[in-house]
């Protein structure tokens, strides 16, 4: 055999580039559940109630992937404030508007969680197909010259290396797949 069919892909280090997305830009099932446990407990309460649940949960989802940091919750935060008014203002404001104001932010919390949901699935797609789509050749190019020799010695049959080696060759796919989205478009930038 020759040394270029012994050789093995560097293709097999990538791991599920599009996978990993998505599992860090959606929440995990016990934050999903703690969710839908916030929303049913205020189910059988006043409306406004329901929707300020709702609000908080469409927050969570969305600023996900962005926890730990200090974000303004853009216009979830106003909201909230209206349905408190409403909540302990005056009855005449709360038989106006409370009923129609909550559904709407109800709807509009929805709303925010199915398209988020949607396009973390959509772009998780997206980059695993950019990482399918490269060859050992731009594989070898996205690496530091350090890696780029450690990934031809594991292609020749060196393991040594390999579990730091998958880390790396991951998020220089990540890197790869997520730059042209970064520049053009500015959908992960904020």
């Amino acid at each position: 055999m020759t040394e270029a069919m012994q050789q093995r892909s560097l293709r097999q280090l990538v791991g599920p580039v599009g996978a990993d997305y998505q599992r860090r830009a959606l929440p995990p099932g016990w934050v999903w559940a703690v969710l839908a446990v916030l929303l049913a407990g205020t189910w059988a309460t006043e409306l406004p109630a329901t929707a300020a649940a709702a609000l908080i949960a469409s927050a969570v989802v969305v600023h996900w992937p962005r926890r730990g940091r200090f974000h303004w919750l853009g216009w979830r935060l106003p909201a909230l404030a209206v349905l408190a008014a409403l909540l302990w203002g005056p009855d005449v404001l709360s038989q106006w508007f409370e009923h129609g104001l909550a559904l709407t932010l109800m709807s509009l919390a929805s709303l925010s969680i199915g398209v988020h949901v949607w396009q973390s699935r959509q772009l998780a797609r997206q980059l695993q197909a950019s990482a399918d789509a490269l060859d050992d050749a731009q594989l070898l190019a996205l690496l530091p010259v350090d890696a780029a020799r450690l990934a031809q010695q594991w292609r020749a049959g060196d393991d040594r290396h390999t579990p730091e080696l998958s880390v790396v060759m991951h998020l220089a796919v990540m890197h790869a797949a997520l730059s042209p989205r970064l520049r053009g478009q500015g959908l992960l930038a904020g």
